[in-house]
């Protein structure tokens, strides 16, 4: 299971990046993003559930990318 959410942060950094970089991205428009940042959510929320920590990915780094995402994203309304 943790090396699947370790896959879909590393998937979603690297689109996430790709935005703020200005590249073509899978992370297109607004609701694309908001919903690459609520799926990070869900992956803090179960790994802050978890009684053993995993090796393969660590929540602070989650965290750090969701707060990344939501200072692009009210940069980017703010700005629109």
């Amino acid at each position: 299971m943790h090396k699947n959410l370790q896959r879909e942060v590393r998937d979603i950094r690297a689109e996430f990046d790709k935005v703020v970089e200005g590249q073509p991205s899978e992370l297109t428009g607004m609701d694309q993003v908001q919903r690459a940042r609520l799926r990070l959510q869900e992956i803090a929320a179960l790994l802050s559930t978890q009684t053993v920590r995993s090796v393969l990915i660590d929540p602070q780094d989650v965290n750090s990318l969701i707060q990344r995402m939501h200072i692009q994203l009210s940069t980017t309304t703010a700005t629109a």
